[in-house]
Order: C-alpha cells, then structure tokens, then sequence
C-alpha cells in the first residue's frame, strides 16, 4: 500500500511534465523546456517523495505493526485533503521559483525587466501558471489519493475494525466543485486571455505569438487534466458502490456476518452505514429464528417473526398434547444427574421430532412431560388427527427404542381439543408464548388417568368427534376428571 501512494503522489509529476511538453511549441525553446521540467522534477519528484513519505509515515507504522493507532485513523480519514493541499503548496512554491528565474534572468541578459512587463500580461500569467500547476494538480491529487484511500480504508477496516463516521460531505457538493474546477475557471481563463490578446500594441510588445498560439497549449492542457480527472472521479462513486454490492450479494447468499467498510464520507457513506445496520438486524434476526426454530417449526419461527401470529392473545381452537415418563422417579434414582440430562435430552430429540413432523409445536418442557399444542399458533383443520397420529408414533418411539444407557421409557399420552386463549403470557422482563384454558387441564388430568388404567394414550370427546373417522377407538367410558364438575367421555386409540 505505501508504494502504490507514492506512486499515486508521484503521478502528478509525470502531468506536469506532460504540461510542459505541451508548451515547446509555443516557447518555441528547448532550453526552457528542460529548464522548467527540472525544476518540477525537482519539486514534485523529489520534495514530492519527502512530503508523501512524511504524510504517509504514521499509517505505515499502524500496517507494519498492526496495532490501532489514532493518528494513523485521522491520517488516513484526511489523507486525500493532506495530499492535495501539499500538492497545491508545491504548486505555488514552483509559480515562486520562476518568478525568481525569470526575475534573474532578466537582470543578467538586461531584457525586459518585471517591472516593465504591463499589468495585462500578468493577469493572464498568473492565474493560468496557478491553475495548471497547482489548484488542477492538486485537484487531481485529491481524487487519485481518494481512491487509493478507499482501499486502504477497506484494508483498515479488515485489520483494524476502524469505522469512519460518514462526515457531512455530499455529493451534490463534489459535483459542483468539479463543475466549477473543471468548467468554469478554464472558461473564465479563456475569457480573460481572448480579452487580453486582443488588446492590441500591449500585448504584442512582449509576445509575438497570435491569439490562438497563445491560448491553445493551456486548452490542450486544461483537457489532459480533466481527462485524467475524470478516470478517478468516476472511480471514487463507482468503487464504493461495487464495495457494498459485493457486500450485497454475500446477505443475498445468506451470509449474515458480513460487514462493509465506510469508505466515503457522503450520501454513499450513509448507505453503507444504514446498510451494516440492516445486516446487523438481519443477524438478530437469524439468530431468534435459529433459537426460535430450536423450539418451533421453522414455518411457525418464520409466521412470528414475520409478525402473522398474535401474539397479543386470541381465541382458537387447539389440540393440546401431554406427555410423561411412567415410573420416572424409580429411573432417576439409579442414574447420575449427568446421565439423567443424556436421557432425557435424547429422549426429548425424539419426541420433538415427532411433534414438528405432525404439524404440532413442543410448548414446553416440564421435568419429564412435553407440552405440545397443534392448531396454534398455524392454522391446522386437522389437527386433532396430527395429534392422535404424533400420539401413536411416540408410543412405538418408546416401545422400538432405548434412550440413554439402554433404558427403556414408557410413555403415557393425555389427548384434548377445545377452545382456549394463545398468546404471550409473562411479565415485562419474561413473556412465553403458550396456551391457557380448561381444555389444556383436560389433557394434563387424561395423561395421568392413564396410571388408573394401564393405559399410554386417552383422549377426550372432542377430539374423538373430529377424529372418529380416522382410526378405530375404544370407549373407556364416562369420567369426572379431578377438579371438574362435569365428566367427559374418556377414549383410547388402537395402534
């Protein structure tokens, strides 16, 4: 990265020279023409390289070290106003030098002396001598050294994390700057000169080219500058706009840790920023689905996230599922806790597996019995049946398979549907997502009726009455569940 900014820096002296090979015809002297290109080899070659070596020393301590380093952030965030300035300072300190030369040489051949050049051709030396070698190079410097900064900010911010505030500068505003740089002081030049060629015996005392030869060099020159302008302030919109679509495209692939660097401090440089902060969103948001999809469906994460569910409470109707481990407490006691989680967790593998395949949502987990609920919060006409169907998948689980260090675990089943409040219930600091009502504490009293009866899965009337069609049942007959006053009729599913 240094040598390609001392190369950038150096660049300017290879215009100029070019400048000065555009007025040998004009000058019609060699001898001025290796005068002056010496001196700006002198000044922006060599002082050039001294002051491009001094702007540039802290960032290249901070890259070689690859330490953090404020100055070397506020170096770089300024290093293209830096440079041009110093470029512009080179500028006029060459306009200095040749006034002395000329200053000089006028004294030792005894010509014309400053003091009798009139004041018209002074006031078209100046600002054409001041446009060309200093404010136009300096310009230039300005955009080449941006784009060589909007990479080095890019390999900052890979090494070093340094994220640029995006300023207040605007396009609109750089825009206008060019115009003006670019458009209307060489128009203005142009203007002055015709004026003052025109002006008759003045002019022609001291210069014995016409109009034209006096006015076409510095066109020629003004438009290798501005062609040269233009390669680098086409690149300095189009570089970072390519930066953050290639950022773009890796959200697109699905790469959510990506982050792109601040390169410009305008409009683009707030697009990049708003950007970041939309991928750091999307992350959060991958990362809740992730979590989330750990518990649900990942259709039932995307249908809450995508805010398609209330979540604030609704009325529906649901199927409730509850399970439990017969004779759990016996198991527990011979196993280590450490064992006891390995069972239970593969346990539980499985019976989520099943749940999700049958369109249903593991609610919770309590001790040893999960808490599944279908119909909610997605809309499932058949969910009784999925339930009864997840039912009867858990029991052969249970009957083809050992969990843990080879223990068999038996599972028994309560079954209800009705009409029951869903919603996030909680406080402020704590919400879950659940279902509540008297249809949910049918089930819970089904599943521990089937200790009474020997029985894995029992299942209430309603969901009987939607399901009837769809498997061969047995009536067990009509209950009181504990703590309800009506009784319901009670019902097993044959396998």
């Amino acid at each position: 990265m240094k040598k390609r900014y001392y190369r950038s820096m150096l660049s300017l002296c290879l215009l100029v020279v070019v400048f000065d090979v555009v007025y040998i015809p004009a000058h019609k002297s060699l001898e001025m023409f290796f005068g002056l290109t010496a001196v700006h080899v002198l000044i922006f070659g060599g002082v050039n390289f001294l002051g491009a070596r001094w702007l540039y020393k802290p960032i290249a301590l901070a890259i070689d070290q690859r330490q953090d380093n404020p100055r070397a952030r506020q170096r770089i965030q300024n290093l293209s106003w830096y440079s041009a300035v110093w470029i512009f300072c080179l500028g006029v300190i060459y306009y200095g030098i040749m006034l002395l030369m000329v200053y000089f040489s006028s004294m030792s051949t005894g010509d014309v002396v400053m003091e009798e050049i009139p004041a018209s051709m002074w006031i078209i030396a100046i600002p054409s001598i001041l446009y060309l070698y200093a404010l136009l190079p300096a310009f230039i410097a300005w955009f080449v050294v941006n784009d060589f900064t909007l990479d080095l900010k890019a390999k900052a911010f890979a090494m070093f994390g340094f994220v640029y505030p995006t300023g207040k500068r605007r396009i609109g505003t750089t825009l206008l700057v060019t115009i003006v740089v670019l458009g209307f002081i060489p128009t203005a030049m142009v203007t002055l000169e015709l004026i003052v060629t025109q002006a008759g015996e003045t002019y022609r005392q001291f210069s014995d080219m016409t109009p034209l030869e006096a006015i076409l060099p510095d066109r020629i020159n003004v438009f290798i500058g501005m062609a040269f302008s233009l390669i680098y302030i086409t690149r300095s919109f189009t570089k970072p706009i390519h930066a953050l679509l290639d950022e773009i495209n890796k959200v697109r692939a699905g790469d959510f840790s990506t982050q792109a660097a601040v390169l410009t401090g305008d409009e683009i440089g707030v697009l990049t920023q708003e950007f970041n902060g939309m991928v750091v969103g999307l992350k959060e948001r991958e990362l809740i689905r992730d979590t989330f999809g750990k518990y649900v469906t990942r259709d039932v994460a995307d249908a809450i996230l995508n805010k398609k569910v209330n979540v604030a409470g609704e009325v529906r109707q649901c199927t409730v599922l509850v399970t439990d481990i017969a004779n759990y407490t016996t198991i527990a006691e011979d196993l280590t806790p450490q064992e006891v989680i390995e069972m239970l967790n593969e346990y539980f593998s499985v019976l989520v597996t099943i749940v999700q395949e049958h369109n249903g949502v593991v609610n919770k987990f309590i001790g040893d019995a999960i808490f599944a609920i279908f119909n909610v919060p997605l809309d499932d006409p058949d969910h009784a049946v999925h339930a009864i169907r997840a039912a009867l998948a858990i029991e052969q689980a249970s009957i083809t398979r050992t969990f843990g260090k080879n223990r068999r675990l038996h599972t028994r089943i309560g079954i209800n549907t009705g009409v029951v409040v869903a919603g996030n219930i909680g406080s402020a600091e704590r919400m879950e997502y659940t279902v509540i009502g008297d249809e949910v504490n049918i089930a819970a009293r089904l599943e521990q009726l089937n200790k009474d009866y020997d029985t894995h899965i029992l299942l209430g009337e309603n969901t009987y009455e939607m399901a009837k069609n769809q498997f061969d049942f047995n009536r067990l007959g009509s209950f009181q569940l504990k703590g309800k006053e009506r009784s319901i009729e009670v019902f097993t599913v044959k396998n």
